[in-house]
């Protein structure tokens, strides 16, 4: 007896041949009919999309500006200065308070210029200087507000 493969019409004398061809030759089609086996690409696809999803959402998320920007843009146009240290836990968490808007800030970093924050009396981290008047410690923000004149909202 003689078996043909029903996707290419080529023959095999046994069938065990015609099946080795066919899982070899053409794996994505269901034996049966010819069809591609969609059951096979589903979960592959399906966590594409989702990661491809996920990652959308974050970078449109990125491009979003930070809550403080007005503010943070406000303290350095009026040469507010905040002195701290990137290992500092103190100066990370007031900082963190600006959330993406922190880049805004005009930061000296104190382990990078200590010359300039002995000089300013510059003694714990974080310490803020605003209209030539230095606060030490973490402030919040509706102090550095009050002090700086800036509003924390557009």
């Amino acid at each position: 007896m003689e078996y043909e493969c029903d996707v290419c019409s080529k023959k095999f004398d046994a069938k065990d041949s015609l099946g080795q061809h066919k899982s070899m030759t053409h794996p994505v089609m269901n034996n049966a009919k010819g069809k591609i086996n969609f059951k096979k690409y589903f979960i592959p696809v399906a966590l594409i999309l989702i990661i491809g999803l996920i990652s959308a959402t974050a970078y449109i998320n990125s491009l979003k500006p930070g809550g403080y920007d007005y503010f943070a843009k406000c303290l350095a146009e009026k040469n507010v200065i905040v002195y701290g240290n990137d290992f500092c836990t103190y100066t990370n968490q007031q900082l963190g308070f600006f959330g993406k808007s922190k880049k805004y800030l005009k930061y000296v970093t104190c382990a990078d210029n200590k010359e300039l924050c002995d000089s300013k009396g510059v003694k714990i981290t974080p310490t803020w200087e605003i209209n030539g008047t230095i606060v030490s410690g973490v402030q919040d923000l509706k102090l550095l507000s009050e002090l700086s004149g800036c509003k924390t909202s557009a």
